[in-house]
């Protein structure tokens, strides 16, 4: 495994050491991207795709189930405007959140594997945190079934598509600025929230300090590094696997 040349700051050596502001234009780009990459998945798969699923499991279980308060907030079977921004921005800011973790860890990983290995994160660490035993979703909602495999499918897609998008804009991103504007937009309910951009600015110092140290800044071409970095990630993935079948065990 080598590291790629498009890869962040740190990723690589270079005959001259970047200055500090060319190192802050580089993590504040990718720290950009990140966030617009996954509020656009957010806003994609969690959010319409997410409102897409839960009119078909509205659709599969009984009439009774309409009128009750899902586990989210929103009114089984009620579809109004104000409902489904509130459901789009929610999705879009953890879109965002997920998306400072893909081009935090991207320097370590393979950029051809990114999607998978995202969607494999999403599938198990995310059906983990969204599967609830007691919840209304998986109690009153059937087929439990498909309530289950939607709430795995959803989370495995936003992330593979968050890290499919950061490979595709990286090459334009801040180059070409009229994309860069339009997908841009995708990271505002991100950027309009507190907690997101504290996470940005704090992961951002670390990564552009790190970054200034010579041993550090070349830590992602060390290959100790990567496979670490990668045994790492394969563990968060088993133990979200782990729970994940707990979860399903409980509900089916």
């Amino acid at each position: 495994m080598t590291a790629s040349p498009d890869q962040p700051v740190i990723s690589g050596p270079s005959p001259d050491e970047p200055s500090f502001r060319s190192d802050l234009r580089t993590v504040a780009q990718w720290i950009s991207l990140g966030m617009a990459a996954g509020g656009l998945g957010g806003l994609i798969v969690g959010g319409i795709g997410g409102r897409i699923a839960m009119f078909v499991l509205r659709l599969t279980s009984d009439d009774s189930v309409r009128g009750i308060e899902s586990d989210d907030g929103f009114i089984i079977g009620r579809f109004d405007l104000f409902s489904t921004l509130q459901l789009l921005f929610t999705t879009m800011f953890l879109g965002t959140l997920v998306g400072l973790f893909v081009v935090l860890g991207r320097p370590f990983l393979p950029s051809r594997w990114m999607p998978a290995a995202w969607g494999a994160a999403g599938a198990t660490v995310g059906g983990t945190i969204l599967i609830n035993a007691d919840g209304v979703d998986f109690t009153l909602l059937g087929p439990r079934s498909l309530a289950v495999a939607m709430f795995i499918v959803i989370p495995a897609l936003g992330a593979a598509l968050i890290a499919w998008v950061v490979e595709r804009l990286h090459p334009i991103w801040w180059k070409r600025w009229k994309p860069t504007a339009v997908f841009g937009l995708a990271a505002v309910p991100g950027i309009v929230t507190v907690f997101i951009p504290v996470v940005a600015i704090l992961g951002g110092a670390v990564w552009l300090l790190g970054g200034r140290i010579k041993r550090l800044r070349h830590l992602p071409t060390w290959q100790p590094a990567r496979i670490a970095a990668l045994v790492v990630f394969a563990a968060v993935v088993v133990l979200g696997g782990l729970g994940l079948n707990d979860k399903v065990q409980q509900v089916l």
